[in-house]
């Protein structure tokens, strides 16, 4: 029940959007997309890091579990990263969506932050 609720409410914000609640500005969508892009890339790191977790992990080596203390961090350091890039994905999406382009920076806004 609750999937199909969604599925409805995620169909009304499209046609809401086509309808021209947002959607008239191609600028918006391509910022978005790239945005996401910039997240998914960060996200395939962290598929790698967690790879040679495993593999340091399972090689029992000292030098290799040690190298995981890095990678871990590294791995730490990219899940703030996301949710700072999620945040600031949702910040520009609703600022462009519901109130013309408030807060809608045209310049990759997610993502750029340094972290």
């Amino acid at each position: 029940m609750k999937r199909n609720g969604e599925t409805k409410r995620r169909r009304n914000m499209a046609e809401e959007a086509e309808q021209g609640g947002g959607g008239e500005d191609p600028a918006m969508w391509e910022n978005l997309d790239r945005n996401f892009r910039q997240v998914q890339s960060v996200l395939d790191r962290n598929r790698s890091l967690i790879q040679q977790v495993n593999d340091n992990h399972q090689s029992r080596m000292a030098d290799n579990m040690s190298k995981n203390v890095a990678l871990i961090q590294e791995l730490n350091g990219n899940i703030s990263k996301v949710v700072s890039m999620y945040s600031d994905i949702n910040t520009n999406f609703s600022s462009a969506f519901h109130g013309g382009n408030n807060g809608y920076d045209g310049g990759g806004g997610a993502g750029t932050k340094a972290n």
